[in-house]
């Protein structure tokens, strides 16, 4: 007899089994979906870039045999090489130190000029201005150097070299919303 209740329960229990199995297909969770997508999005940066037209060594100025009161004009011109606006500001910097620098009163002068506005004159070794106004993408800046020894240079300035450099310094313009 233990037979046949075994067997019995075991009928019994899968009949529940089935019985559950129904129910539950009965209440499936069917749902509907969509999607969409943003596809090809790009985000590129700017390139800050700019050159000079007198990059080459000593091919702004490139003087010798200067005598108290002898003056020379230069022009060099700062071109937007990149696709973003900037402004710059220049910096002024010497290889070596002599009178020709370190005299601000009889060492090597200079006017800078944009157009007819004079941006700063004085010793070259104190050389500096605000930032230049907006120069847009492929635009360029002319300045206009005018330097000078001057007439009181005594014999002290005989036989000196002074090399020095201009860096100009790009900022970009402020980003804005887009």
């Amino acid at each position: 007899m233990r037979k046949s209740t075994t067997l019995l329960a075991g009928m019994a229990l899968s009949a529940l089994i089935l019985i559950g199995l129904t129910v539950t297909s009965d209440k499936s969770s069917a749902s509907f979906t969509a999607t969409t997508t943003n596809p090809s999005n790009s985000f590129g940066s700017a390139t800050l870039t700019m050159s000079n037209d007198k990059s080459a060594a000593a091919s702004l100025v490139n003087l010798s045999n200067m005598v108290p009161g002898d003056t020379a004009n230069r022009t060099v011109v700062i071109t937007n090489s990149g696709n973003v606006g900037f402004t710059y500001v220049p910096a002024i910097s010497a290889v070596a130190n002599t009178l020709l620098w370190s005299d601000t009163t009889n060492g090597i002068q200079v006017t800078a000029k944009r157009g007819a506005t004079t941006l700063y004159t004085g010793a070259l070794k104190n050389m500096t201005w605000g930032a230049s106004s907006t120069i847009a993408a492929s635009g360029t800046d002319t300045l206009t150097f005018d330097f000078s020894l001057p007439s009181g240079a005594g014999n002290t300035f005989q036989n000196l070299t002074q090399d020095f450099t201009i860096t100009y310094t790009a900022t970009q313009l402020a980003g804005a919303a887009r």
